[in-house]
């Protein structure tokens, strides 16, 4: 799939998250940006709403990887850039008829909203609607048709992945610790007369844990081993469930470091992930994607070539130049890379 035209999807959504609870409605009920809504106060200085999406529009700094380079365009450019990327996706889409259908996107909302049942209610508290949601969801059910196209995954592919492959198909072993962390070598000495004076790990790392975690007695949570340093799982692998490891370093070369004490509050062993709908489903879209990088290795020349047929006209001059110059950068490089 052309990089260009996936690399920022992800910004839109932050982007349209950041202004969500900015808006109001004009008389058709449409959402519209309210220029005199007061965002902040600075020492009594109202910032309205105005001057906020001006600034956010034309901020500097921000921008673009283009090659091996950084190229600096203002936020109000790429998100000009991101909704021209998602339009051509979905007219290539359409040419080639796959653009996804209103049931396809319910059906990819639900599979979803089953993973997480906060979805929807997260999405609308950051400032979106459902139907934002499902112009998101459209958009990369489109992408993936496209790098798919013409690819399909039998039952029997999936069953001969999931058998000859068991490494990548299971739940790594997990660790639920608890942690005290103290700045100084001093403070693991009383931390071990504390303890070993019979007060429990989450009452000392409430009294003298300078983690973030001390508010929840040391809570650190279930974590896999592989997150774990081999310092750390070499000492988890000295000691047994309702015990703590010795004192650990954050700088085991030496130096200024904090030191920290774990304890082990139960072992989840490994296993192997059950071959249900929800599995099936991440490996036939896994060997899909993979496929399809092979089958589906000229989209980005299609992308180009709807580009190139758009007929796009871009009302703010500075944004309309700062296309031009991207578009004769881009093009330059793409076409020299294939």
């Amino acid at each position: 799939m052309n990089k260009y035209a996936l690399a920022t999807a992800a910004f839109a959504i932050t982007l349209f998250a950041s202004i969500g609870h900015a808006k109001a409605q004009d008389a058709n009920g449409q959402n519209m940006v309210d220029p005199n809504r007061v965002v902040m106060v600075i020492n009594g200085e109202e910032i309205k709403g105005a001057e906020y999406y001006r600034r956010m529009e034309y901020l500097s700094g921000v921008g673009t990887q283009m090659g091996a380079g950084f190229s600096e365009f203002p936020p109000g450019f790429l998100t000009i850039q991101q909704l021209i990327n998602e339009r051509l996706v979905f007219a290539l889409a359409k040419e080639k008829g796959v653009f996804p259908t209103d049931q396809e996107v319910q059906e990819e909302l639900d599979i979803r909203q089953k993973d997480n049942p906060d979805l929807l209610k997260n999405w609308i508290a950051a400032g979106g609607n459902s139907e934002d949601l499902k112009y998101q969801l459209r958009f990369q059910i489109a992408q993936f048709k496209l790098q798919t196209y013409g690819v399909t995954i039998t039952d029997t592919e999936v069953e001969k992945d999931y058998k000859d492959r068991p490494d990548t198909y299971k739940i790594p072993k997990q660790f639920k610790l608890r942690v005290i962390v103290v700045p100084s070598s001093d403070e693991t000495k009383t931390v071990d007369q504390e303890l070993a004076g019979g007060k429990s790990f989450a009452d000392v790392a409430k009294e003298k844990s300078v983690d973030i975690t001390k508010a929840l007695g040391g809570e650190f949570g279930t974590v896999p081993v592989y997150k774990l340093s081999t310092e750390t799982q070499n000492a988890l692998g000295e000691i047994k469930i309702g015990q703590t490891t010795k004192w650990l370093t954050t700088n085991p070369g030496g130096g200024t470091g904090a030191y920290l004490k774990f304890f082990l509050e139960d072992i989840i062993p490994e296993k192997k992930m059950e071959l249900d709908e929800r599995l099936r489903r991440m490996i036939r879209r896994k060997l899909m994607a993979d496929r399809g990088k092979i089958k589906n290795a000229n989209i980005s020349k299609e992308l180009d070539g709807v580009r190139t047929k758009a007929k796009i006209d871009i009302k703010q001059p500075e944004f309309a130049d700062a296309y031009q110059k991207f578009m004769k950068a881009y093009l330059q490089q793409h076409v020299g890379s294939n």
